[in-house]
């Protein structure tokens, strides 16, 4: 009995000691996070081609412009990664 007394007795001058020494210690400062801008052209979706397919001839150009935006989208994606690459050279 006599030990939890004394365990709430010494409570109060504890917390007041830990929570004068959080009071007066400093936060380092924070670097400021910088965040550069993607060009628009990365980032915005592209649409699907559009093209009537009526003839097999149709559909071969319709394939020829997917392959064509794939040869984009994987232009775009390398673009990405290069601002991402000197991002992180210059941290």
């Amino acid at each position: 009995m006599r030990i939890v007394i004394l365990g709430r007795g010494l409570i109060s001058p504890c917390l007041a000691v830990f929570l004068a020494g959080c009071a007066t210690s400093q936060t380092p400062a924070m670097p400021e996070a910088r965040v550069q801008e993607l060009p628009a052209f990365l980032i915005d979706p592209r649409p699907a081609p559009v093209r009537e397919v009526t003839h097999n001839r149709d559909l071969l150009q319709l394939l020829a412009d997917y392959e064509a935006l794939r040869i984009r989208f994987n232009a775009d994606r390398r673009a990405v990664a290069l601002i991402y690459r000197k991002q992180k050279n210059e941290d």
